[in-house]
């Protein structure tokens, strides 16, 4: 059973209740936003395992592996602040959403990051992150 996702309103704009077409609209934008942007802080600290695996193997040097980092961070810098809220936020409410309707049970806190070894990457991939459960 899922329940109707309610995005509050304000003074000048009414509450407005979603339908589970617009929900998944909303998760796929921020979807998008999170990987476009790296919005999200486990997809930064997997960026920053894969730079620090990228020195460790020698895919990098020391000073591409800071150039790498430096960018990103600007990359992130530059998205608005009220879209970092916006996101933050909507992802949240969605979140909620999605444990009150049964979708998800919970955060997933023992999941992290990791950069993959050098040979489980796919043939073709730069950088190759997966999802480990630590033990």
């Amino acid at each position: 059973m899922t329940k109707t996702m309610i995005l509050t309103g304000d003074n000048n704009i009414p509450a407005l209740p979603m339908t589970e077409a617009q929900v998944n609209h909303l998760r796929r934008l921020l979807a998008w936003l999170r990987c476009e942007y790296m919005l999200d802080g486990d997809m930064q600290r997997g960026f920053i395992n894969a730079v620090v695996k990228c020195h460790e193997t020698g895919i990098a040097t020391g000073r591409n592996a800071q150039d790498l980092l430096q960018e990103k961070a600007e990359q992130i810098n530059q998205v608005p602040a009220y879209v970092r809220q916006a996101h933050k936020m909507l992802s949240k409410a969605l979140l909620e959403h999605d444990k009150r309707s049964g979708v998800v049970e919970g955060c997933r806190s023992d999941e992290n990051l990791q950069a993959m070894p050098v040979s489980e990457k796919p043939a073709g991939a730069l950088i190759s992150i997966r999802t480990r459960k630590e033990p």
